[in-house]
């Protein structure tokens, strides 16, 4: 695809240089969603030469461009052949990697999450001293991947420590201090735990009931982001009384989010006031915090008014192409903040290049998550209607690299429904709704 965009862009036809710039535009989003730096500088050269062309502005694509290659150029050769070397690897056998993933700081100890389950194999450590000099290290060798350019962070309790990808295998955590140096270690499911001042700490009692995990301990390794639709001069739909769903969604995420740190998990909202975000700033916040699931709020409207009182009901989707006139209709709705930069795009095209696996663990999150609200809200209030799971093209979903769903609490345009979804009990509801699915998709996932 990239020769052909080349092939285009060398045309004097300005269709022809249009198509490649939209096939730029398309190679661009493969390598976000791919993770290929090669491909997204090809891609915004391209972008470059054919905006001139067409006199469209480069401005944002030239800085783009600057900043990749100030940041290749910063990074030791060595560091670079490692992380070559690492995505090979990772592309030839990546069901057998397991990936570092972050680093948790704490007093007198040292969290490294990974992304599967640890066991003593593989883990080796050692001591390295130099009592002249004053030198005493604490290696730990680890059986996996470290994406990442060598690290270095002072600590308190001993001197420094450094992380890097020691060969394509291990990654290598090294303890240094000017005296001998006492540390202990635990493994913890995908954590590994490491105590500075060399005593574990008394192991977590786990109850165990029907032989069922300890749920709590369980949900602290999960992160969540909530993304409360809209914000800011995007009110998204007014309905009735000229209520606006960026303010119902945002008490609702608010909710939520208590409700899940109350459960133990790690949330995050990716907006806590009335501002606007980019939808795909919204994604970017989930990646960077390495969610385990991202969810959407939002809330529905019916096209006209003859429809107000008979459209209603929860509904929560998740990102594929639209299957039907329903699903694009909402998301015609939703995606509204970002059609002008998204309009560029072979939608298709783009969507093609999701991962098939996440399409179905999203489906799957969605269906616990819109079981979980139909529960709770109908111990109360009966005649709550069910919209149902369905795909759609969501914008807001696009690049999330986690299971990700969109959830519609409930149409603002529908007196009923509005009068509901802005009043706090019926938020509580919903929120332990949403909670109770994500509790069920993580036990049978």
């Amino acid at each position: 695809m990239l020769d052909q965009a080349n092939e285009l862009l060398n045309s004097n036809n300005r269709q022809s240089i249009l198509k490649s710039y939209n096939s730029f535009k398309t190679l661009y989003i493969r390598s976000i969603l791919e993770l290929d730096e090669n491909l997204k500088k090809e891609a915004l050269k391209g972008l470059i030469e054919s905006s001139k062309k067409l006199g469209f502005d480069y401005r944002d694509y030239e800085q783009e461009l600057k900043r990749l290659s100030s940041k290749s150029e910063n990074i030791p050769k060595k560091v670079v052949k490692i992380e070559e070397k690492i995505k090979k690897d990772i592309k030839k056998d990546g069901s057998k990697k397991i990936i570092l993933k972050s680093i948790k700081l704490k007093k007198g100890e040292v969290e490294l999450y990974f992304s599967e389950y640890l066991d003593k194999n593989s883990i080796k450590s050692f001591i390295l001293a130099d009592k002249k000099n004053s030198i005493y290290k604490k290696v730990f060798d680890i059986k996996s991947i470290w994406p990442y350019p060598k690290r270095e962070y002072n600590l308190r309790s001993v001197k420094k420590m450094k992380i890097a990808q020691f060969n394509k295998d291990w990654a290598r955590v090294v303890f240094e201090d000017n005296k001998p140096i006492k540390i202990d270690f635990d493994i913890e499911r995908d954590v590994l735990k490491i105590y500075l001042k060399g005593k574990k700490k008394k192991d977590e009692k786990v109850v165990e009931k029907d032989k069922k995990y300890d749920y709590r301990f369980f949900r602290s390794q999960k992160t969540i982001v909530i993304d409360p639709g809209h914000g800011g001069r995007d009110a998204g739909a007014v309905g009735y009384k000229r209520k606006k769903e960026k303010d119902a969604v945002l008490a609702v995420a608010k909710k939520l989010y208590k409700e899940l740190k109350n459960r133990g998990y790690k949330v995050y909202l990716t907006r806590t006031k009335d501002y606007f975000v980019e939808l795909r700033n919204r994604t970017k916040y989930a990646n960077r915090r390495m969610a385990d699931i991202f969810i959407s709020i939002h809330a529905n409207a019916a096209p006209k008014k003859s429809k107000y009182l008979s459209m209603r009901g929860i509904e929560t989707f998740f990102l594929s192409p639209a299957r039907s006139k329903r699903a694009k209709r909402v998301a015609a709705l939703e995606n509204r903040a970002d059609l002008d930069s998204m309009g560029y795009f072979s939608k298709i095209t783009f969507l093609n290049f999701l991962n098939r696996e996440k399409i179905i663990a999203s489906n799957k999150l969605a269906i616990d998550i819109q079981k979980g609200m139909l529960y709770n809200l109908r111990k109360h209030f009966k005649d709550v209607q069910d919209g149902g799971v369905r795909e759609g093209p969501f914008w807001v979903l696009v690049g999330a690299q986690m299971p990700s769903v969109l959830i519609e609490i409930g149409y603002i345009t529908n007196p009923t429904e509005a009068r509901r979804i802005f009043n706090p009990y019926y938020q509580t509801l919903l929120a332990k709704g949403i909670a109770d699915g994500i509790d069920s998709y993580f036990e049978k996932n």
